[in-house]
C-alpha cells in the first residue's frame, strides 16, 4: 500500500461486496370478483337414489368460463388450477355439500375431475401477452354438478359446499 495519490499497490487494501435482491409478488385474481356461485337448484330425493358416483338425475352440469387478471407473469411461465376444499367422506373426489349423501364434482376443460387438495390433479390455463407493463389474463373453463356419493335417498332440506380455487405459478 501507498499513500501517494494516484499509485495503487497490488494487493487491495479491502474487498467489498455488494448483493441485493428483488421481490416482484405475482398472483391472479378471479377478473369478476373473489365469489363464483354455481347454484344447483332443486331436486328429488329420489334423483339421488341407486346412482352412486354419478350426476343427479334431472341434474344440469353448469360450466363457468373463469378469468384472471394476473400480474407480474413473465413469457412461458405456466398457471395451474387446482381446488382445495372439504371432500366428502363419502367420495373423496367430491366436494362436501354439507349432506353426506350429496357431493359436488368440479371438472377441468379437459373433462378431468379436480379432486379437492389434491396438488397433482390441476388445470392449466391460457395465459394472453402483456396487457399493460405487468398484466395478463389467464382463462379456463370448469364444470360443476351434484353427485350422489352413496346412492341413498339423501335428507331434506338444502344443501350447499365451498370450494377454493387456488392457482400456482411455475
Amino acid at each position: 500500500m501507498t499513500k501517494k495519490p494516484s499509485v495503487y499497490g497490488s494487493i487491495p487494501a479491502s474487498s467489498v461486496y455488494i448483493s441485493g435482491s428483488i421481490t416482484v409478488p405475482q398472483g391472479c385474481e378471479l377478473s369478476s370478483g373473489s365469489t363464483l356461485e354455481i347454484p344447483f337448484g332443486e331436486f328429488k330425493a329420489s334423483d339421488f337414489k341407486d346412482r352412486k358416483g354419478q350426476v343427479a338425475k334431472n341434474a344440469t352440469k353448469f360450466t363457468k368460463e373463469l378469468q384472471f387478471k394476473c400480474t407480474n407473469i413473465s413469457d412461458g411461465v405456466k398457471i395451474f388450477l387446482r381446488i382445495e376444499g372439504m371432500p366428502n367422506a363419502n367420495d373423496s373426489n367430491a366436494i362436501d355439500m354439507g349432506n353426506p349423501d350429496i357431493g359436488a364434482i368440479i371438472e377441468g376443460a379437459n373433462g378431468k375431475i379436480l379432486v379437492p387438495n389434491d396438488a397433482s390433479v390441476n388445470q392449466e390455463l391460457s395465459v394472453s401477452g402483456l396487457v399493460d407493463d405487468t398484466h395478463r389474463t389467464a382463462s379456463t373453463t370448469i364444470s360443476a354438478y351434484p353427485i350422489s356419493t352413496t346412492g341413498k335417498l339423501p335428507a331434506a332440506g338444502d344443501f350447499e359446499g365451498i370450494a377454493t380455487m387456488r392457482i400456482d405459478v411455475e
